[in-house]
C-alpha cells in the first residue's frame, strides 16, 4: 500500500531542513510527535548530502487483533541519506523499521523550491507491506493510517515550529 502527499512550506529549505539534519531539532521534533525517546545513531555529511540514522520510542494505538504482534509501544528504527540532485532538488530515501513487526516500510520525499507558489514544497512517498498470511493486510491498513497521521502530525508541528526557527 502507498501513502503520498504534498506538503507546501512558506520557509526556505535550508531553514525547513534543520528539522531533518541538526541532532537537537531531530529529538524535538519526534518528542513533541509522541516519542518517549530518541536516539541518534547516526548523523554524517556524504560527498553530496547526509545520512541520518534514528531510534524512538512510540505509543502504539493498535486494535484488538494486531495487539499481539505491535504491543502497547513500539521501537521504530529509521534510516534516511538524503542527496542533492542536479536539477536543486534534495531526495531523502528512506527505510523504516519497527522492531518485531512484519512489516517492510520504504519511501522517498523530495523536497524543491518550486519558481512559483510555496517557497518550498515536499512531495513524501511511503510504500508499507507485508508478508503475513490472513491479517498481513490488517496490519498494512493499520500502519498506513498510522503513518498518514504521524506525517499530518509532523507538518502541523513544522509549520508551527518553522516561523520561530527563522527569526
Amino acid at each position: 500500500m502507498q501513502v503520498s502527499v504534498i506538503h507546501d512550506y512558506l520557509e526556505d529549505l535550508d531553514t525547513i531542513l534543520r528539522f531533518f539534519s541538526e541532532e537537537e531539532l531531530i529529538t524535538e521534533k519526534y518528542l513533541s510527535l509522541g516519542a518517549k525517546s530518541v536516539r541518534i545513531n547516526r548523523l554524517e555529511e556524504t560527498d553530496d548530502g547526509f545520512l541520518v540514522e534514528t531510534q524512538r520510542d512510540m505509543p502504539a494505538n493498535v486494535p484488538g487483533m494486531l495487539k499481539s504482534i505491535l504491543g502497547s509501544d513500539n521501537t521504530i528504527k529509521q534510516s534516511e541519506k538524503w542527496c542533492w540532485q542536479e536539477d536543486g532538488n534534495l531526495l531523502c530515501e528512506m527505510k523504516v523499521d519497527i522492531i518485531g513487526v512484519p512489516a517492510t516500510i520504504s519511501g522517498q520525499m523530495v523536497f524543491s523550491e518550486p519558481a512559483s507558489g510555496p517557497a518550498t514544497q515536499n512531495k513524501v512517498a511511503v510504500t508499507i507491506s507485508s508478508s503475513l498470511p490472513f491479517i498481513g493486510s490488517a496490519l498494512v491498513s493499520f500502519i498506513s493510517d498510522d503513518i498518514r497521521q504521524q506525517m499530518q502530525a509532523e507538518y502541523d508541528f513544522l509549520r508551527e515550529a518553522l516561523p520561530q526557527l527563522a527569526e
